[in-house]
């Protein structure tokens, strides 16, 4: 007890869902949840990552310290995509719903 519980129904992954999340955006049209999952590995364990296609998309770290390395030194960063296209993202910390609560 003591852990959220989260709807696994959804495509079967299994994934470890956090509060340390970053909105990353200018990605590649055809960047994958793998390749920024894969790229932001860089900055420690990823929990969770989502593309969408409006070439932005969220990434989701275990770790505090993990977002905020990844905030801070990939963050203007190389992304180059699955098929080799590339491009240089922005990361932000994402303060989406559910993050605002410090009770």
């Amino acid at each position: 007890s003591g852990f959220p519980r989260f709807n696994s129904s959804r495509g079967g992954q299994i994934s470890k869902r956090s509060d340390h999340r970053v909105f990353v955006t200018n990605l590649p049209s055809n960047g994958s949840w793998q390749d920024l999952k894969d790229h932001m590995r860089q900055a420690g364990d990823v929990g969770f990552a989502d593309v969408f296609k409006d070439s932005t998309g969220v990434c989701e770290f275990l770790k505090l310290e993990d977002m905020k390395y990844a905030i801070k030194n990939l963050d203007n960063s190389k992304f180059v995509s699955h098929e080799g296209d590339s491009s240089y993202i922005r990361v932000r910390q994402d303060k989406g719903p559910g993050n605002g609560s410090s009770r």
